[in-house]
């Protein structure tokens, strides 16, 4: 099975997709039904997943790991969150 991209649609074919899409969304008056957004939100809280990382102690430091397949950036004891901000933890010695 192959996937047609935009490189190897010609123009004439390229034109009248937009032609049609254009002409669809001049139509749609904005409803979705029901059942397609409850799918939909269904789909994007099964999404929702606890993230996983794993900590070992390196000289005295904390050293995060993520897997290699997760959208969370660490760097040593450092969590970088998806909005930009940074979480550091710092280990204190026990008592």
């Amino acid at each position: 099975m192959t996937t047609e991209t935009i490189d190897s649609v010609s123009t004439a074919e390229f034109e009248n997709a937009v032609r049609q899409y254009i002409s669809w969304a001049a139509a749609w008056d904005g409803a979705l039904p029901a059942d397609v957004f409850f799918g939909i939100w269904a789909d994007l809280q099964q999404e929702k997943k606890p993230l996983q990382l794993q900590a070992r102690v390196v000289q005295g430091q904390l050293q995060f790991m993520t897997p290699t397949e997760g959208t969370i950036k660490v760097v040593d004891n450092a969590i970088y969150l998806e909005d930009g901000r940074e979480l550091v933890i710092h280990l204190e010695p026990a008592p």
